[in-house]
C-alpha cells in the first residue's frame, strides 16, 4: 500500500545541504561580514558598539594586569565601532601577543573591512569597557558650529574735550 503523504526523500541528501549552508552562513560571520551591534552572537571575540544621541558610547581596552587604559575611542554620535581580537596576530614574546583591529564606520553598516590594528594584551589579561557619555550629543553634521571668531570690541566714544 502507497503512501498518501509525499515522500522526503533519503536524509543524508536533504541533511547535507542543510548542514552546508549554515557552515557557509557561520564563515561568512568568522570573517567579520556581518556586524551587529553587541557582535556576531558566536564566540568570534568581536564586538560591535553603536553610538546614538541617547546613548553617545566610549569604548576603552584595559590591561587587567595594570588596570590600566590601554586604547580608547569615543565613537562619534550616528557612527559604530567594530572590534575584533586575533589571538597570536600581536607580538611574539612580549606582553601583548594578540592582535586588535578596528573601524569606526557608519551605524547600521554590516560589511567592511577593520583597516586599524594594535599589538595587545592576551585574552586572560584585557577587558572591554563601555561608558556612556552625557546625552543628549547631537551627530557630528547637527551640531552647531564652532566658531573661531572674536566679536569687535565695542566702538570707542570720542575724547571729551577737556
Amino acid at each position: 500500500m502507497r503512501s498518501l503523504l509525499p515522500r522526503l526523500g533519503d536524509p543524508r541528501r536533504t541533511l547535507f545541504p542543510a548542514m552546508a549552508g549554515a557552515f557557509l552562513l557561520a564563515a561568512a560571520a568568522g570573517n567579520g561580514c556581518a556586524y551587529s551591534e553587541g557582535g556576531s552572537g558566536m564566540s568570534l571575540d568581536e564586538h560591535t558598539y553603536v553610538s546614538t544621541s541617547w546613548q553617545p558610547k566610549t569604548v576603552s581596552l584595559i590591561d587587567t594586569r595594570t588596570g590600566q587604559t590601554f586604547w580608547s575611542s569615543d565613537v562619534p554620535v550616528g557612527k559604530q565601532l567594530v572590534i575584533r581580537f586575533k589571538p597570536d596576530q600581536g607580538i611574539k614574546g612580549t606582553a601583548t601577543p594578540d592582535r586588535m583591529l578596528w573601524e569606526v564606520m557608519d551605524a547600521g553598516t554590516s560589511f567592511g573591512h577593520l583597516d586599524n590594528s594594535l599589538a595587545v594584551p592576551p585574552s586572560e589579561s584585557r577587558k572591554l569597557d563601555m561608558k556612556l557619555r552625557s546625552t543628549p550629543e547631537l551627530p557630528p553634521d547637527l551640531a552647531p558650529p564652532v566658531s573661531n571668531h572674536q566679536p569687535a570690541p565695542p566702538a570707542s566714544a570720542p575724547a571729551s574735550p577737556g
